[in-house]
């Protein structure tokens, strides 16, 4: 197996991203091949390591739209260990988490908890709830009501408010 990943890695058709991942280069007309995408690449190690792995921080701000500023610093949480990945010059943190957090079979509510906890108590609001409300769906608000529980307790009434139909 090693042989063939080294020779399609020679030829062109994967790009070794860093050790024990690959990915298949997306090409760009004018500039060549592009870097993966940090969220493919988080997938990845996801599927390498069996573990789940979700945005962090600033991160999860960004992909839930509460917050419109792209994070230099790339990091994830995952329920397996802290690591560090380097993809080229990039680093990406995987930052350990209690496996607690990962209950919910939705990648939805780790990812609004991480984005409250972010925020903090004094910085949620109404207009946070209903931006929230927005960018989840009926079925992810169903899902966030069964784990209401495993967020914290100042968390908890906010959820509630974001899961209500």
């Amino acid at each position: 197996m090693d042989q063939v990943i080294s020779r399609m890695v020679r030829a062109g058709e994967l790009q070794r991203v860093s050790r024990g991942l690959f990915s298949r280069p997306k090409i760009h007309r004018d500039l060549g091949p592009l870097a993966p995408l940090s969220e493919d690449i988080a997938a990845a190690v996801e599927r390498s390591v069996g573990m789940p792995v979700i945005p962090s921080g600033p991160l999860a701000l960004h992909a839930l739209g509460l917050s419109e500023q792209v994070p230099a610093q790339l990091e994830f949480k995952t329920a397996g260990p802290t690591r560090t990945i380097w993809v080229g010059k990039r680093q990406i943190r995987l930052k350990h988490a209690s496996a607690r957090r990962f209950r919910a079979r939705a990648r939805i509510v780790p990812l609004v908890i991480e984005a409250l906890g972010t925020l903090g108590r004094q910085r949620v609001n109404q207009g946070t709830i209903e931006k929230l409300r927005q960018a989840i769906s009926d079925r992810d608000r169903a899902e966030l009501r069964k784990h209401i529980g495993d967020a914290p307790v100042w968390m908890q009434s906010n959820l509630r408010q974001i899961a209500t139909a």
